[in-house]
């Protein structure tokens, strides 16, 4: 009797000690899209410079970067008055001895600068070609008793069946062009340094319009508004982060704490991070709370956040191995 009682009593204490254990999950974490990017979470982008569709450019590049939602896009009203207030224009910040200072001034990591090239719209190119179309001979299909065969139309009313047949002709095209050209750059402000500069060409060609078949021809507009998005796509694949699966230990019994973790795991990070934020608004002395805002930043890529966060764990509770890891896996980020 007593051995089956003592069996029981340590399994109901297996039980509960796995349970107040930490399990590991898999989740989705953003990564830079290279080393020159880790600590670039928030940007201004200078005004574009240099043709008629800088404009255009620019309002397509600030909403999808928005809309992408992992780089926090600066106010540029905000800019332009501290650039004001102190006497400075974007130009002078370019000179990368005055970088450092402006990156407090303007509470920013780094700015986009791009500068269109060129932006045409080119001849359009014009030819004629022989091609092989079926026509109608004028006639219609028979059976073998000579009737005329009928066949189901779009709308499933009976049609007749039209005898077709293979003929040569010459039909007209034309084929529009167009071609940009674009210098883009990423600076970081407090490296002082150039994270990241390229040329971006971008062209467009259209299908051949046929003149026989009355095809509409791309209009000038939507020519101009193809290149302008296929550049802005360009700039942000080329900073836009990875995605990447990886598991990491998560910490229970908290309510909030579980609840975020169901955010985390379908990747809504930012909500998950506002219910961990109000758990330690509720209880601002549990190291696990700063664990999973340290996973909260980890994930989105702030890895300077990740780690206070981390480190404020380990403050906490510096017997767990857990949070000591954590802190050694972002430092050596940093230092890879």
């Amino acid at each position: 009797m007593m051995k089956q009682i003592v069996r029981r009593f340590l399994w109901l204490w297996l039980f509960a000690l796995l349970l107040s254990c930490s399990s590991r999950t898999r989740f989705i974490f953003q990564q830079p899209a290279g080393r020159p990017l880790i600590g670039l979470k928030r940007l201004a982008i200078a005004p574009i410079r240099g043709s008629a569709e800088a404009d255009l450019i620019y309002r397509l590049l600030d909403a999808k970067l928005r809309q992408d939602d992992y780089f926090d896009i600066a106010d540029p009203n905000n800019i332009n008055a501290t650039l004001l207030r102190y006497q400075l224009t974007y130009e002078q910040i370019k000179q990368l001895d005055s970088l450092r200072p402006a990156a407090s001034l303007l509470d920013i990591d780094g700015i986009i600068f791009c500068e269109m090239k060129s932006f045409k719209i080119l001849p359009d190119e014009q030819g004629q070609e022989l091609v092989s179309k079926n026509v109608w001979t004028g006639e219609y299909e028979r059976d073998q008793f000579g009737k005329i065969i009928e066949e189901p139309g779009p709308n499933g009313e009976l049609i007749k069946k039209k005898k077709i047949k293979q003929q040569t002709v010459e039909q007209h095209f034309t084929i529009r062009h167009a071609h940009a050209q674009l210098q883009f750059q990423l600076i970081d402000l407090k490296k002082r340094s150039i994270s990241i500069s390229r040329q971006i060409d971008s062209n467009f060609r259209s299908e051949k319009i046929i003149k026989e078949e009355s095809q509409r021809a791309p209009g000038d507009e939507e020519i101009r508004t193809t290149l302008a998005t296929n550049l802005v796509n360009e700039i942000v694949s080329t900073i836009a982060p990875r995605r990447i699966s990886v598991k990491r230990a998560v910490e229970r019994g908290i309510a909030l704490l579980d609840s975020g973790t169901v955010l985390a795991r379908q990747g809504q990070w930012r909500q998950a991070q506002q219910v961990w934020l109000e758990a330690e608004r509720q209880t601002p002395t549990d190291a696990r709370i700063y664990y999973h805002l340290g996973l909260a930043a980890e994930a989105q890529g702030d890895y300077a956040a990740a780690e206070i966060y981390y480190k404020k764990a380990v403050l906490l509770n510096p017997k767990r191995k857990l949070y000591q890891t954590a802190v050694k896996r972002i430092r050596e980020f940093w230092q890879k």
